[in-house]
C-alpha cells in the first residue's frame, strides 16, 4: 500500500504541474494576443484587413515581450531612499545633493501621494527613480601621497531632473508595471518612426506637385514671348527631383510595408532599447576617481537605459518610507 500511495501521490503532483503549465501557457498566449492587438490599435488598425497580420506580427511581438521581461528581471533589488539613509547609502548620497532633497523629490510627486492615500496600510512605496547624469570638468586640488596637487582636472558627477514613476506596493508589482512600460516605449518608438515616414511622404508629395507646376510653367513660357525676350545670361532654376518622394512612397505604400516597419523595431528591440551597467568610482564630493588615485572613495554600479539615439537616463529601484513624506500643505508652502 505504501508504494501504491506514493505512486498515486506522484501521479497527482504530475497532473497538478501539468495543469499549472497549461494555465501558464494559456496566460502567455492571452498576453501575446493582447499585445499584438495593442500594437495594431496604436499603429494602424487597418492592418486587420490583412488576414495574416497576427501570424506576421507574432514572432517580433513575442520576442519584444521576452526582451522586456529579461531587462526588468535584471534590474537590481530596491534600496531605501530616505533622508535618514542619505549618509549611509552611497547611491542615495550620490543622487541627491542634500538629505532634505530626497524628501522633497518624493513628496512633490503626485503619484507617490496618491499611492499612500489609497494604500493606508503601506509603510513603503516601491518606485522607479529616473535621473539624468551630468558630468562637468573643473580644476581642483587632489592629494597624491603626502603632496597636494593643485589645478588638477577633475570630473564632477551630478544627477538632475529626478522623476518618480510607477509607485507600487512591492517589487513584483513594480517590475510587472515596468515590463509594460518597456513594451509601451518600444510601441511608441515604432509609431514615432512611422509617423516620420508619413510626414516625409507628405512633404515629398508637395515637392512633386511643385515640380509638376514648374514643368507646366516652363511649357507655357516656352510658347510665350519670354524665350524671345530672355537674355543669354538668364538661367533656369532647377526644381528638386522626386527622389525623396519615390523613397517614402515605397516605404509605406502597402499594409505589408507597415508590418515591415513594425518588425524593424520589434524584431530587434535590443537595437533601440538598452539597459546596461555603468561602474562609477567617486569620492564623497561626487568627483570621479581613477584607479591610481589615493583619495578614499566608493564604486557605484549604475543602471542606465537608452531609447533610440537621444534618450538616456539613469534608473534606480527605490523604496520610499511613508514616514518620510512631507505634509502636503507645509511642503507646498
Amino acid at each position: 500500500m505504501g508504494l501504491l500511495q506514493e505512486w498515486l501521490s506522484s501521479l497527482e503532483k504530475k497532473r497538478r504541474q501539468l495543469r499549472l503549465d497549461r494555465a501558464a501557457a494559456r496566460a502567455r498566449e492571452r498576453r501575446l494576443h493582447d499585445a499584438i492587438e495593442h500594437v495594431v490599435d496604436e499603429i494602424n488598425p487597418g492592418l486587420r484587413a490583412l488576414g495574416s497580420y497576427r501570424k506576421k506580427l507574432r514572432p517580433c511581438v513575442e520576442h519584444t515581450l521576452d526582451y522586456c521581461a529579461s531587462l526588468v528581471s535584471d534590474l537590481p533589488i530596491s534600496v531605501e531612499v530616505s533622508s535618514r539613509n542619505w549618509g549611509r547609502e552611497p547611491a542615495v548620497k550620490a543622487f541627491f545633493s542634500t538629505a532634505s532633497e530626497v524628501q522633497q523629490v518624493f513628496s512633490r510627486s503626485r503619484e507617490i501621494r496618491d499611492f499612500f492615500d489609497h494604500h493606508l496600510e503601506a509603510e513603503y512605496c516601491h518606485a522607479l527613480l529616473s535621473m539624468e547624469r551630468r558630468e562637468r570638468t573643473t580644476l581642483g586640488m587632489e592629494m597624491h601621497g603626502d603632496m597636494i596637487r593643485r589645478d588638477v582636472r577633475q570630473t564632477t558627477v551630478s544627477f538632475t531632473d529626478h522623476r518618480v514613476l510607477t509607485p507600487s506596493a512591492d517589487e513584483q508589482e513594480l517590475k510587472e508595471k515596468l515590463r509594460k512600460r518597456a513594451f509601451e516605449s518600444l510601441v511608441a518608438y515604432t509609431l514615432e518612426r512611422i509617423s516620420e515616414l508619413v510626414a516625409a511622404r507628405h512633404l515629398a508629395e508637395e515637392q512633386r506637385q511643385l515640380l509638376n507646376m514648374r514643368r507646366k510653367i516652363d511649357r507655357l513660357k516656352g510658347n510665350s514671348f519670354e524665350p524671345l525676350l530672355r537674355t543669354t545670361e538668364s538661367t533656369e532654376e532647377q526644381a528638386p527631383g522626386p527622389v525623396l518622394y519615390a523613397q517614402q512612397r515605397a516605404a509605406l505604400s502597402t499594409l505589408n510595408d507597415y508590418i515591415d516597419r513594425i518588425a524593424d523595431v520589434l524584431c530587434r528591440p535590443e537595437d533601440w532599447l538598452r539597459v546596461y551597467r555603468v561602474p562609477l568610482h567617486l569620492d564623497k564630493m561626487n568627483i570621479k576617481l581613477d584607479a591610481a588615485s589615493d583619495t578614499e572613495g566608493y564604486t557605484l554600479q549604475l543602471t542606465e537605459a537608452t531609447l533610440g539615439e537621444q534618450l538616456k537616463r539613469t534608473l534606480f529601484i527605490a523604496r520610499f518610507p511613508r514616514d518620510e513624506l512631507l505634509p502636503e500643505q507645509d511642503f507646498l508652502a
